[in-house]
């Protein structure tokens, strides 16, 4: 029997991936989430909502040490990735985005050829054998559902590709070197409707395979695609759970006053 998402969210919620304990982000001192507690199931999507600029971004970028880039940045709490904080002074960086990729709101493929692009992380991570780098590279994108419309062009331009395409394109350079997690910052507000549904489809395809965290602006979308939804409100995290709970019995009169359309 075909597993549900309500089931599948009861079933993970005592196995998150990824824990994330009193997270804070502050820019030059001004605070943008503060005191931010929940976990990533494993194999499972989560989304993050709320209104626009009440930390979901913020939060998203500070699970593989993005911020470190910022020099007025100060992070504090801790990420644990299988119980091992992230943020440990002897944990290196680079490392953890192996571990934990990252797609961003709009497609941003390199200047480079297809198979370039899908070979670029593995190539920096040491991967020189050809055959070996031809077969992760196919791997990949069938992963992103992407092979079979470029296969016969992967020496061309990556640039060449639709919005769509160059989207699924980053999400298989991503997944290339074999991720844990995925996490993926609003990756279809840039795309039409044809585009959305083949990236929630892919969503859903590594579903199972790969733990997710997502940032969305749809309620429809998160209702879609998501297990669990982290609710977040003025940089707090407002209500976590499994996504049927929070979005149609919300606990917090917040939540209930966005996921009703009365805010945000």
């Amino acid at each position: 029997m075909t597993e549900t998402a309500v089931e599948r969210a009861a079933r993970t919620e005592v196995e998150p991936k990824l824990r994330i304990e009193k997270l804070g982000v502050a820019y030059a001192g001004r605070v943008a989430v503060r005191d931010v507690s929940f976990g990533l199931p494993t194999n499972t999507v989560t989304a993050l909502i709320g209104p626009s600029g009440c930390g979901k971004s913020t939060v998203l970028r500070a699970l593989d040490r993005m911020h470190d880039e910022v020099p007025e940045a100060e992070v504090t709490g801790r990420v644990l990735l299988d119980g091992e904080d992230v943020y440990a002074p002897h944990v290196d960086p680079i490392e953890v985005r192996r571990r934990i990729g990252m797609v961003f709101q709009k497609a941003n493929p390199f200047p480079k050829s297809i198979f370039d692009n899908v070979a670029f992380g593995l190539r920096v991570g040491g991967l020189r054998n050809r055959t070996e780098l031809a077969a992760r590279v196919e791997e990949a994108l069938r992963h992103a559902a992407l092979w079979d419309e470029v296969s016969d062009r992967l020496g061309k331009s990556a640039l060449g590709l639709s919005g769509g395409q160059q989207q699924r394109l980053c999400i298989a350079r991503a997944l290339a070197v074999r991720p844990e997690i995925l996490l993926l910052d609003e990756p279809t507000s840039a795309l039409d409707p044809i585009a959305t549904e083949a990236i929630e489809a892919l969503i859903d395809r590594l579903r199972g395979e790969i733990t997710m965290a997502m940032v969305t602006h749809s309620l429809a979308q998160a209702r879609r695609v998501a297990d669990h939804v982290a609710f977040f409100y003025l940089g707090e995290l407002v209500e976590h759970g499994p996504a049927g709970e929070v979005l149609e019995h919300p606990r917090d009169e917040r939540t209930a006053a966005y996921v009703g359309g009365r805010v945000g």
